[in-house]
């Protein structure tokens, strides 16, 4: 299976996951969204782990990898969240799917050098999103979001790119030394540690009521199989284009809010968005 692939399975999971994400965030909070998924999530692979056999391999000194992806992931997740219960997905998701062009910038950080077509992709990335930025303020003048609410709104979005470039990178770097499973699910144990102590120090705690369980947990499978995904394309050549392609995640996302909920998307936005899916196709070289 190729990278680009399995980025695929990731945008697919990650998008159905970000738009089902926005009712249970409007509705019981982003924090106690983000708890349960990632509970979920923890659950999910820790029964993989005991079904499979596998061992958990710890490599102290490298540690970090595995908790900088969970934390950072734990963060990214919430401040995704919580732009999505203040404003329309077809605002937050093409600015959130812009980490891609923050993953290739980590990795020429680390040595790559980039072709002029892929910083010509970078750019485009880029300028699609600050265009989708700019765009929402049709949003705000029309009641569509809550008046000075867009600058927060685009903040929580751009936190979410910037906390998933740093995860997915260093989750593909942790890959080949603690192995997939062991990587994944350390991963995750962070995150929910991270996730555990911000919900604690919440005042009052939002309560999840039963019925919103089922979707959690569906969240938290789906969530699951998309950073597995990821994870898994660190064994395989140029592991990049997997985070690159999973960007998709955002068109997903966006087709699933404009077909369902009919949410409007303006001229000059829809050309952003093409922008920023054409630049990730770009840079996975599709």
């Amino acid at each position: 299976m190729s990278s680009a692939l399995l980025g695929l399975v990731a945008a697919l999971s990650w998008g159905v996951t970000d738009f089902l994400a926005q009712f249970p965030s409007r509705t019981v909070g982003p924090i106690s969204t983000v708890l349960a998924v990632t509970f979920a999530g923890v659950l999910f692979l820790s029964a993989w782990l005991v079904m499979s056999g596998d061992i958990i391999r710890i490599c102290w000194p490298l540690l970090w990898l595995p908790a900088a992806s969970g934390i950072f992931l734990a963060l990214a997740t919430l401040s995704l969240f919580a732009a999505l219960a203040l404003g329309p997905i077809s605002l937050v998701a093409p600015i959130a799917g812009t980490y891609p062009a923050l993953s290739m910038i980590f990795a020429v950080a680390q040595g790559t050098r980039p072709s002029v077509m892929q910083w010509l992709a970078i750019a485009a990335v880029m300028a699609g999103a600050a265009i989708v930025s700019r765009s929402g303020t049709t949003y705000e003048d029309s009641g569509y979001i809550p008046t000075g609410k867009l600058k927060t709104i685009l903040a929580l979005a751009f936190c979410a790119s910037l906390g998933s470039a740093v995860a997915q990178t260093s989750g593909q770097a942790a890959v080949p030394i603690f192995g997939e499973v062991t990587a994944i699910w350390l991963s995750r144990i962070f995150g929910l540690i991270t996730i555990g102590a911000i919900h604690l120090m919440q005042r009052p705690r939002a309560e999840l009521p039963a019925r919103w369980l089922p979707l959690l947990g569906l969240m938290g499978g789906l969530d699951v199989a998309a950073l597995g995904s990821i994870f898994a394309a660190g064994n395989l050549p140029d592991p990049a284009f997997a985070v690159v392609v999973s960007s998709a995640f955002s068109v997903v996302t966006v087709v699933l809010a404009r077909a369902i909920l009919k949410e409007p998307i303006a001229p000059m936005q829809l050309f952003g968005m093409a922008l920023v899916f054409v630049g990730g196709a770009g840079l996975a070289g599709l």
